[in-house]
């Protein structure tokens, strides 16, 4: 390394709104030792095109703390700096046509109670006193916001950068990085001016983000998108009136707002998405403010729509259409965190960087600093795309995901591009007796059995599949039942340091005698979780792991990167070759013992242990867990030969009522025994938060995060409870008030099939009293009944039965 050669912290590559932003958090955090590379000028990638809005009327409590805080952000970065940030704070109507729509109007009222964000929900008449020139004939409800509106992309952007340099930080315009290399634990990069060593680097380069990053061995799911906004003539009607506020309006796929004194129409075509740039070789490095030729074809459709909605614009000429890159990903969601790449970060797929920027940077600087952030980053963390995501599959579902972004997102939607990804062995066999699906992870799991070819119906409410899951569930109560499980996490550990590695992660020991399984939670450096995964060891330096399919590559990832240096220990990914059917219910033990020459006994092989035994003569590894809170087991096995298990189950099983059941029927089962889920132990929560203090082991052992998670105090508490709303149940991130004031929200839920419950998880603030709670949805709030034990066998009496 020459005496040249600069040094940094962190090195920042790309100067739009996602990059400036993340550097002037990192900044504010205290980590001001750091470089934003930028090839041309800030802002001339994507930002500078960018039509600026920033909603408060979102779908998700997560999304809602983002927009607020990259509001809450420039309004703070505008003070410091004395440099104006082009806000215009008009709010918006956001705007419901179909029934659908008015449920979806009614549950983004709970993220704005949670998050205190002023907003009210109305009808047509009031939509039309607050935009008197909109067309409000078919409009049903509308959410209206106060507090949002508008930002100036390139004002914005310069402050953010002005702030950052107050602070310490370089800004490097016209400095383009070129390549890197690992020397070490630094990263060097090259560019066009010198090589700079960094400790961290942070990939926030839009639509060069795919060729960044195979700089660093990474596959970056985004894709770039081509979006029209288009600006008309003076609109003679805006002359001596307030600002109107920002329309958003599905039934054209769009947003209308005032744009000085014009008319901005913002369209997302319906029909066909254009992408420029495709996977693997990104933006050509000499693009700079690139701009695309119009496609009026392609948005005549919408256009017209959205013209009869603001007539006053119909007749007026366009002076300026925008049609720019856009960034997206096959899910919607951006890519904020770390990357798989040791000290390499993201900050990038961001389809809505102004309104996310402030917000992401904020994320991104509280995990690189301190190692935890202040909400759930598992809709962010970029490790959600395992290798089911191919170059195909990241263009194709990232097209549909842009066709469907103004879709109303009716909880139980699913993508359909290149269904079905992953057509596993067991595929055929279940659409044949009715599955119907839900994907994830790229696999294909039974959401319900119907009949064959049936397509399952969305909504908020119960829906006509209600009454199959409760046949299902009642059956595996009284009898059996299996589902397919084939999408999971699998992992097999061997060597001299293998349980050393496993029970340092792990808050809980992990067994300490060969077949016997326990439940354990990996926690980050600050206490946190990490994951929850089974352990079962198999024999003494021998173990074998289970957990989520959404967490095979950060599990995977997390365990890998924590192997010390000339540790024994190997590690085998069986995520993608191996299957698993998970069989419970009292005739469960009577069907397996048709199948194999091990002994099933209660004697021979108790709850919570494992063995490897066959099944008709097929090899597998047995469990004898059950999530749904019955005696069973999970039969793990090579994918290419889980189909025979499959099929001699339901021949054993034929005369002891064996029957599938699919995700709902499971969900029904697991809320009705207390047993939490990932979406109750995430990356903003501990153990103690969650009520499970039983699960950590502390005494005379030490585990990452020990020391933070014992001085915590907790400031969540979980609570189990029915909800007394018919024909609802609870889809998550709901708000939990007390006598009306927001105490907390909901996690997950489901409706409890064989007691006819509606059940849930609350998370409410520690120390709330019990009694005047409920939960709002819908915009209704509803009575719960807190319960302190599960509903069905609260002393978990049926996972031990003898049967």
């Amino acid at each position: 390394m020459s005496d040249t050669t600069r040094t940094t912290r962190v090195a920042i590559i790309g100067g739009g709104i996602m990059g400036v932003a993340a550097q002037y958090q990192l900044a504010e955090a205290g980590w001001t030792d750091t470089i934003l590379f930028e090839k041309a000028e800030l802002t001339s990638g994507s930002t500078w095109h960018a039509a600026g809005q920033i909603a408060h009327a979102v779908s998700s409590r997560v999304m809602g703390w983002i927009n607020k805080t990259s509001i809450e952000t420039y309004k703070r970065v505008e003070q410091e700096t004395d440099q104006s940030i082009g806000w215009h704070e008009v709010g918006g109507y956001r705007i419901a046509t179909t029934d659908d729509e008015v449920d979806w109007m009614k549950s983004i009222m709970g993220v704005g109670r949670q998050l205190d964000l002023p907003m009210e929900l109305v009808g047509p008449e009031e939509v039309a006193k607050g935009n008197p020139f909109y067309n409000v004939d078919d409009v049903k409800a509308a959410v209206r916001t106060f507090a949002d509106g508008h930002i100036d992309p390139s004002s914005v952007t310069m402050a953010l950068a002005a702030a950052s340099r107050a602070r310490g930080a370089e800004v490097e315009r016209h400095t383009q990085v070129t390549g890197a290399s690992r020397k070490g634990e630094m990263w060097r990069l090259r560019t066009d001016k010198g090589d700079v060593m960094a400790e961290h680097v942070v990939i926030a380069a839009g639509s060069y983000a795919n060729q960044v990053g195979d700089w660093f061995g990474l596959k970056i799911p985004s894709v770039s998108c081509l979006h029209h906004y288009l600006v008309t003539d003076t609109v003679p009607e805006f002359q001596g009136r307030a600002e109107l506020p920002v329309m958003r309006d599905n039934s054209f796929a769009g947003y209308i707002r005032q744009e000085q004194q014009s008319g901005l129409i913002g369209i997302f075509e319906d029909r066909i998405c254009h992408t420029v740039w495709e996977m693997p070789q990104g933006a050509p490095w000499a693009a700079e403010n690139e701009l695309f030729q119009a496609d009026y074809d392609g948005i005549s459709g919408v256009l017209t729509i959205a013209l009869n909605k603001m007539p006053i614009l119909a007749q007026l000429g366009i002076k300026r259409v925008v049609r720019g890159a856009i960034t997206h990903t096959p899910d919607g969601g951006m890519l904020v965190g770390p990357s798989g790449a040791p000290n390499v970060w993201l900050s990038c797929g961001s389809s809505i960087g102004l309104a996310w920027g402030g917000g992401a940077g904020k994320v991104l600087a509280d995990w690189m600093v301190h190692g935890e952030t202040l909400v759930n980053t598992r809709s962010m963390d970029p490790r959600r795309f395992g290798e089911f995501a191919t170059d195909q599959f990241i263009v194709e579902r990232t097209k549909e995901d842009y066709l469907i972004r103004h879709d109303t997102p009716c909880p139980g939607k699913q993508m359909q591009s290149l269904r079905p990804l992953n057509r596993h062995p067991l595929y055929d066999r279940l659409a044949a007796k009715g599955a119907v699906f839900g994907e994830i992870a790229g696999w294909e799991r039974p959401r319900f059995f119907g009949r064959v070819g049936e397509v399952e119906t969305i909504g908020w409410g119960h829906q006509p599949w209600h009454k199959n899951a409760m046949a299902e569930a009642k059956a595996t109560r009284n009898m059996a039942g299996v589902i397919d499980l084939c999408a999971f996490a699998q992992f097999e550990l061997t060597g001299r340091d293998a349980g050393a590695l496993l029970d340092r992660l792990s808050a809980n020991r992990i067994p300490r005698q060969d077949g016997r399984i326990s439940l354990n939670h990996l926690l980050t450096e600050k206490g946190r979780f990490e994951t929850e995964i089974t352990v079962w060891r198999i024999a003494k330096n021998r173990y074998f792991t289970g957990s989520p399919i959404a967490r095979a590559t950060p599990d995977y990832d997390w365990i890998k990167s924590h192997v010390l240096p000339g540790e024994d220990v190997q590690m085998i990914n069986r995520s993608g070759d191996w299957g698993m059917l998970a069989m419970s219910g009292p005739a469960s033990r009577r069907i397996l013992s048709k199948l194999t020459n091990a002994d099933l006994s209660n004697a021979a092989f108790p709850w919570l242990s494992g063995q490897e035994i066959t099944v008709k003569g097929i090899p597998c590894y047995a469990l004898r867990v059950s999530f749904v809170g019955e005696l069973g087991w999970e039969l793990h096995a090579p994918l290419d030969r889980i189909g025979e298990i499959y099929d001699a189950l339901f021949e054993a099983g034929d005369d002891h009522g064996l029957t599938d059941i699919g995700s709902y029927a499971f969900n029904g089962m697991r809320m009705e025994k207390a047993y939490r889920a990932s979406a109750e132990m995430t990356t903003d929560v501990s153990p103690f938060d969650v009520g499970l203090d039983r699960f950590v082991f502390a005494d005379g052992r030490d585990f990452i995060g020990k020391a933070p998670l014992l001085a915590r105090d907790p400031t969540w508490e979980l609570l189990y409870a029915e909800i007394h709303a018919e024909g609802f149940d609870i889809h998550g991130g709901e708000p939990v008030l007390r006598n009306g004031v927001p105490v907390g929200l909901t996690t997950s839920g489901g409706y409890g099939y064989t007691v006819g419950k509606s059940l849930g998880w609350l998370f409410v603030n520690k120390g709330t009293p019990w009694d005047g709670l409920s939960v709002q949805f819908l915009n209704t709030s509803y009575p719960v009944t807190v319960h302190a034990d599960a509903v069905v066998d609260p002393d978990n009496l049926r996972p031990r039965m003898e049967g």
